[in-house]
């Protein structure tokens, strides 16, 4: 099994957008894929076909990926297994310890870290799969593409009681994923953490700028007042959104809020702090 050819990846995961998309990138690289849709079809397909790898989501209805991993061990069958998941709670990760699964993943999973994963996997099992045949492998996704797999984020977050059906993605002009964010618990004590906000900041951390005018961001409902003031800073000239305020219960644009009280204080003194600190960053 040293060809690339005769190394069979099974892709478990009931989103067929996401599912496809994985699936296309191994093709890409020359593996045989097989698909499946939850983890009782993924068990048929292991019946079937003699598989080397599986990548498989947790959340997949009526088996979902853990009982699949169950499933192959009692069954004394050794693939390893990529866990594919928006869950990164401490629960999450000890089980899959301790069912030794291979490799936790985060979606929206990035086409070179797929890639790195699955090479480094299969080299440790014991198969050669040829160097990278696209070494700069740069998926380009449509709008709508990008917005499901934001529906999807957002779904999973909401299943796992993370913070809710929010979620976001910001990409490149040509569709390539930068950053993903999921609103969380913390957001009823941090006002800043709400989808949006976590996905710009990590773009800007990926690109190592803060200019994101060639960019565009998908959420799954209209960003929040923060998240509008932050996407105006960065210069984001398009934004696409699945739900509205209405549709949300959130806070409509048409509401009325008071504005703060804005008063200048102090202003030689901190006029005087403001020269210094640029004296002493330009010595």
């Amino acid at each position: 099994m040293s060809n690339q050819g005769f190394i069979n990846i099974l892709v478990a995961e009931d989103n067929e957008v996401s599912r496809n998309m994985m699936m296309g990138i191994l093709r890409a690289q020359g593996f045989n894929t097989h698909g499946a849709e939850n983890g009782d079809s993924a068990i048929k397909v292991t019946e079937e076909t003699d598989i080397d790898m599986a990548l498989v989501d947790v959340n997949m209805s009526p088996t979902g990926g853990f009982e699949f991993v169950k499933h192959t061990l009692s069954k004394g069958l050794k693939i390893p297994v990529v866990i594919i998941t928006g869950d990164d709670s401490a629960d999450l990760l000890m089980e899959a310890s301790s069912l030794g699964i291979a490799k936790v993943m985060q979606k929206p999973v990035a086409p070179d870290r797929l890639i790195e994963t699955v090479h480094r996997i299969l080299k440790r099992k014991g198969l050669n799969p040829s160097p990278l045949a696209v070494q700069a492998h740069n998926t380009r996704y449509t709008p709508e593409e990008l917005m499901d797999q934001t529906i999807e984020l957002a779904s999973e977050n909401a299943r796992t009681e993370r913070g809710g059906p929010f979620a976001a993605i910001v990409a490149s002009g040509e569709g390539q994923v930068l950053g993903t964010g999921k609103s969380g618990k913390a957001a009823r004590f941090d006002p800043t953490a709400h989808a949006e906000v976590i996905a710009i900041r990590q773009a800007v951390e990926k690109l190592g700028k803060d200019d994101l005018s060639d960019c565009i961001l998908y959420c799954s409902s209209q960003p929040t007042r923060i998240g509008k003031a932050l996407i105006e800073s960065v210069a984001i000239p398009e934004v696409y959104y699945g739900l509205t305020h209405e549709d949300t219960g959130g806070i409509s644009e048409h509401k009325q809020v008071k504005e703060a009280v804005y008063t200048q204080l102090c202003h030689d003194q901190a006029l005087e702090m403001y020269r210094t600190a640029k004296a002493d960053k330009a010595e």
